[in-house]
C-alpha cells in the first residue's frame, strides 16, 4: 500500500513540474449555453398585426399536438418581442397618428398558456404643435430579470409646456417588475437593433442613421467608449463604422458582440474588459460578406452565426476570438435552388405557374445541433408568393433537401385584402425551432399563417392560421381574413 502511495505522490509532483512556467491558452473559448436555452422551449409564439385601429395579438402554438393553446391581445401594431424568462415575454407595440400611445405588453405564462397580460406605457412623445405622436418603438431587449430596454427612433421629448418637435432618438429603460419607466437615454440616429450581454452588464445599440454603435453599462447607464479599428472617440462623439449597422448579437459568454452592417460585412466588438474601452474590429480577414441580409441568427449550441440574404446563407464560426468563415468556400451556402412547381401539391397555386428569383429571408437552427432550416420564397408572376424551407446538415454544411410550402396571394400587391403592413414590416418572414428539435416554424405575413415542418421526415405538415382579424369582411364569403404575422420567436 505504501508503495502505491509513494507512486501516486511522484506522479502528482511530475504533473505539477511539467506544467510549471507554461500558460494554457485555449483556442476555442468555452461558451456554455445560458438561458434562454432553446432546448427549454415548448412553444412558438407569433405576434400579428391587425391594422391601424385594432389591437394586434400574440398566438401560442404548443409543440405537442401542433395546437393553438393561447391567444391574447397586444397593443396596436406589435413589431418585436423578447423572452425575458421561462414565464415572461415582452412585446413592443408601435402606435400611429390616430392613436399615439406606444407601449410594451408583458405576457405572463402559466406553462405554455398566457395567463395574464399587463401594459407598460412608453414615454409620451409630442410634436411641435403639442400633439401626441408615436416615438416609433421598434425593438425590445433584455437579459435581466426585472429590467428591459426599448428603442424609440422618433422620440420627441416634451418641454414644460408639452411641446416637442425635436427628435431625440432614445432608449427607454423600463422596470418590468413595477411596470413603469425608469428613464430615457439618448442614442444615435435611427437605432434599429440592440443586444445586451447575457451577464446583464453591457448594452449595445446599432444606430443605422449615423453608422455608429452606442454602448452603456446597465448598472448605472453610463456610456462605454467604443474604439473602431483603433480609432477612439473624442468626448461624447461616436466613431462611425464603414457601413450602417443593421443587426447586433451578443455571444453567450458575454465576451464578444457581433454587428451586421448594411453592406453584408460582419464586425465584432471585444467586450471582455470591465471598464473599457471596447475594441470594434470593422475589417478583418476573412471578411464575411452577406449582401441583402437584414438580420442574423445566433446559434448558442454550435456557437455560430447564420446570416440569410439574397440567394445565400453565410455561416460564421464565432467560438474563437476572431470570427471565422466555415471551411467551405467563403463560408457561404449558395446552392439553395428553387423547388420545382411539379413537387408542390395540386392545390398549391404555385404548382401551376413558373418560378421566379428565389430570395433567402429567414433561418433558424435545431437545439440538438444537427440541422439549420432556411426560409426562402419567390413571386410567381401570377400574384402568388411561393415559399420553401431548405434543410442544411450542420456537420458538413451541405443541403439535404428543400421542402415546398403552399403558396398564397402576395399581400403587397394593390387590391388584395390584407393590411399594408406586409409591404413594410421588417419581419415579413420569420423562423423558430421547437425545443425538442421535432419541428421548425415559418411565419409569413402575406399568408396570415405559420407553416409547420416536421424535422423527423423534413416534410411540410400543415399551416396554422393567425387569429381572425376584426377588419372588414371579404366578399363574397364575408369572412374576416387572418391577422398578419410580423414576428415570431420560440416561447416558454
Amino acid at each position: 500500500m505504501k508503495r502505491f502511495l509513494r507512486l501516486g505522490v511522484v506522479l502528482c509532483l511530475f504533473a505539477i513540474c511539467m506544467g510549471c512556467g507554461q500558460t494554457f491558452r485555449p483556442i476555442i473559448i468555452p461558451n456554455p449555453p445560458k438561458y434562454p436555452n432553446p432546448q427549454a422551449s415548448h412553444t412558438a409564439v407569433t405576434l400579428s398585426d391587425n391594422g391601424t385601429i385594432v389591437d394586434g395579438s400574440a398566438m401560442v402554438i404548443d409543440v405537442s399536438g401542433d395546437s393553438v393553446v393561447s391567444i391574447k391581445n397586444l397593443g396596436l401594431n406589435p413589431v418585436h418581442a423578447v423572452l425575458q424568462s421561462a414565464s415572461q415575454m415582452l412585446a413592443v407595440n408601435q402606435s400611429n397618428a390616430s392613436n399615439p400611445q406606444d407601449s410594451v405588453t408583458k405576457l405572463s405564462f402559466s406553462g405554455t398558456v398566457i395567463g395574464s397580460t399587463s401594459t407598460i406605457t412608453l414615454p409620451l412623445s409630442y410634436d411641435a404643435s403639442g400633439n401626441l405622436t408615436t416615438a416609433a418603438p421598434n425593438f425590445v431587449a433584455t437579459t435581466e430579470a426585472n429590467q428591459a430596454y426599448v428603442l424609440m427612433p422618433q422620440f420627441q421629448p416634451p418641454n414644460q409646456n408639452n411641446i416637442g418637435g425635436t427628435i431625440v432618438p432614445s432608449l427607454a429603460v423600463i422596470s418590468t417588475s413595477q411596470n413603469s419607466i425608469v428613464t430615457t437615454v439618448p442614442v444615435g440616429n435611427n437605432p434599429v437593433a440592440m443586444a445586451e450581454t447575457p451577464d446583464g452588464t453591457k448594452l449595445y445599440v446599432a444606430n443605422k442613421g449615423d453608422s455608429t454603435i452606442s454602448a452603456f453599462n446597465t448598472k448605472d447607464r453610463s456610456t462605454r467608449q467604443i474604439c473602431v479599428n483603433g480609432t477612439c472617440p473624442v468626448g461624447s462623439a461616436l466613431v462611425p463604422l464603414s457601413s450602417p449597422p443593421i443587426w447586433i448579437s451578443a455571444r453567450s459568454d458575454s465576451q464578444r458582440v457581433y454587428v451586421l452592417e448594411a453592406n453584408g460585412t460582419l464586425a465584432y466588438i471585444d467586450t471582455s474588459t470591465t471598464a473599457g474601452p471596447d475594441q470594434l474590429s470593422d475589417t478583418y480577414s476573412p471578411i464575411v460578406q452577406a449582401p441583402g441580409s437584414i438580420y442574423m441568427w445566433y446559434d448558442m449550441i454550435l456557437n455560430r452565426l447564420y446570416i440569410p440574404g439574397g440567394d445565400q446563407l453565410v455561416i460564421v464560426d464565432v467560438s474563437q476570438s476572431v470570427p471565422q468563415d466555415q471551411a467551405f468556400p467563403g463560408g457561404t451556402i449558395t446552392g439553395i435552388t428553387t423547388v420545382p412547381p411539379s413537387s408542390r401539391l395540386s392545390s398549391d397555386p404555385c404548382s401551376a405557374t413558373s418560378t421566379g428569383t428565389l430570395s433567402v429571408v429567414a433561418v433558424t437552427s435545431l437545439p440538438d445541433g444537427s440541422r439549420a432550416y432556411v426560409g426562402s420564397f419567390y413571386s410567381d408572376g401570377a400574384g402568388n408568393v411561393c415559399p420553401q424551407v431548405t434543410v442544411v446538415n450542420t456537420t458538413n454544411n451541405t443541403i439535404t433537401t428543400s421542402v415546398p410550402v403552399p403558396g398564397f396571394p402576395d399581400a403587397t400587391i394593390s387590391g388584395t385584402y390584407y393590411v399594408p403592413v406586409c409591404a413594410s414590416t421588417r419581419f415579413r418572414w420569420n423562423m423558430a425551432a421547437a425545443g425538442d428539435s421535432s419541428r421548425t416554424y415559418l411565419s409569413s405575413c402575406d399568408g396570415g399563417n405559420v407553416s409547420i415542418i416536421y424535422t423527423s421526415t423534413d416534410t411540410y405538415a400543415e399551416n396554422t392560421y393567425a387569429p381572425s382579424s376584426a377588419r372588414n369582411p371579404i366578399p363574397p364569403s364575408n369572412q374576416n381574413p387572418p391577422q398578419n404575422p410580423v414576428f415570431m420567436l420560440a416561447g416558454p
